[in-house]
């Protein structure tokens, strides 16, 4: 037998055995709380650096492909355009194949099945922010059969329960704003109880369930749920642009306006911060719209004029740059 023969087999058995035995445990659960943290947080850089680490040190612990996909794909969906999509599908199908792999030697691995859908769910997740929405429907349809199946593999996985319940939600939302989609759930309020015990019993998911909890609140108008937890995300994440969106929210709807606009012209900063100059004017002419106003008062216009000065205008569209003058002019 040759030598690469048996470096294969030897390869083959160590796989199957170490599959076999597969579980994330509580130091890899810590990891992955850690750098969930650091995306609802909005601090990408640094969950790039982590997540890179991790799969540069363990590139045979299928959980960190996830993580590192839930990287990009958190910052493609805050900035609202594709970034990394070569490194994404790198990681992906090398994601896929690891656990493919595994899965041969455990087909019910709960952890694994989990990790899968967690995977797909992901994929079609990048699919639909980059306008390919039949190819991401597809593909999303596809991860909740793998999702269900870690679901009905261990009744006690609640992480799972988060692409579920959003899912859940999201399907019963498109069938209440376009009728004619009746072969969807039309109950919403099943997506929000998968969400509510992902946030009371998930090991490593409870914070991103939390934050879409806090803002499918807003959208069923129960504003008083929304405020019970909102606050006391936005004391452990203050920069989550993904929250300060709800909070601009919640605010219209309980009609402070003006509270509104100061967390528009914060997100907006923020964005600055981070050089996305689209999504600054974006962010303001959103709450300019949700406001009713024709333009903003005074001191709003020139805190706008003022603080967005850093931005260099040959990085603006034309479509941003009239938007931004007309947010500023007298």
């Amino acid at each position: 037998m040759t030598k690469i023969k048996i470096i294969v087999i030897v390869t083959a058995v160590y796989t199957a055995l170490w599959a076999q035995n597969y579980k994330i445990d509580n130091e890899i659960n810590s990891i992955a709380i850690e750098l969930n943290d650091l995306l609802v947080n909005c601090k990408f850089d640094k969950a790039y650096e982590l997540s890179d680490e991790l799969l540069r040190k363990n590139p045979d612990q299928p959980l960190f492909y996830y993580l590192s996909l839930a990287s990009i794909g958190l910052k493609a969906l805050d900035f609202d355009e594709i970034v990394d999509k070569e490194k994404f599908n790198k990681i992906y199908e090398q994601g896929m194949e690891k656990v493919n792999l595994m899965l041969k030697s455990e087909a019910d691995n709960c952890d694994l099945l989990m990790i899968k859908g967690f995977l797909m769910s992901t994929n079609a997740s990048f699919m639909l922010i980059g306008g390919k929405y039949a190819s991401g429907i597809n593909a999303g349809s596809k991860s909740l059969d793998v999702l269900r199946a870690a679901n009905s593999c261990d009744g006690e996985n609640y992480d799972v329960e988060y692409y579920l319940g959003f899912y859940n939600y999201a399907q019963a939302e498109l069938r209440r704003r376009l009728g004619v989609l009746f072969w969807l759930p039309k109950n919403s309020e099943n997506g929000i109880a998968a969400l509510e015990k992902c946030v009371k019993s998930a090991k490593f998911m409870n914070r991103a369930a939390e934050m879409v909890l806090a803002d499918v609140f807003v959208r069923e108008g129960k504003l008083e749920k929304t405020n019970e937890i909102l606050p006391g995300l936005l004391k452990k994440y203050p920069e989550s642009r993904f929250l300060l969106w709800t909070k601009m929210r919640y605010e219209f709807a309980a009609k402070d306006d003006f509270s509104a606009i100061n967390t528009a012209v914060f997100i907006s900063k923020s964005y600055l911060r981070d050089g996305a100059f689209h999504n600054a004017v974006m962010v303001l002419e959103e709450a300019r719209k949700m406001s009713g106003m024709r333009k903003f008062p005074k001191e709003i216009r020139n805190e706008i004029s003022e603080s967005h000065n850093v931005i260099d205008k040959k990085n603006l569209s034309n479509s941003d740059a009239r938007t931004f003058n007309s947010l500023t002019k007298e």
